[in-house]
């Protein structure tokens, strides 16, 4: 009997993200992983000391039989953390060039406060000069 198995395709997300994962302990590498082209590099199950991606668990032969299977946590959900976070600190540097620009042009700080939904002091505080 085999683990539940997971989409079979690579890890979402840059191959720095699954080294971090993999490095960091947060995840397992699967047994296989660069050496079959249909690995997907991040372990779904392990047999005792043995981790398998999906796929090479679906192809494994004699390896881990007799051992219980054990699902591990899909890391993927991981990897799209950190490229939400990614996101964020993207757009926050974008917002901040933005209110820049828009002062550079003149606006006052009521106007980018009204876009912003908040009040003009707020505006004022997270986006003056010097307040990063």
């Amino acid at each position: 009997m085999t683990a539940p198995v997971l989409a079979a395709r690579r890890p979402a997300g840059d191959p720095a993200g699954v080294k971090n994962l993999l490095a960091s302990g947060l995840a397992r590498a699967c047994r296989y992983a660069g050496t079959r082209p249909d690995c997907q590099v991040l372990a779904a199950v392990r047999y005792g000391q043995l981790a398998l991606c999906a796929p090479c668990d679906q192809r494994r032969s004699t390896l881990g039989k007799g051992t219980p299977p054990v699902s591990l946590p899909d890391p993927r959900a991981l990897l799209q953390i950190a490229a939400a976070r990614d996101a964020c600190q993207q757009a926050a540097a974008a917002l901040h060039a933005a209110v820049a620009r828009a002062r550079q042009d003149g606006h006052p700080w009521s106007a980018v406060a009204a876009i912003l939904g908040g009040t003009r002091q707020a505006a004022q505080q997270r986006f003056a000069s010097g307040h990063r």
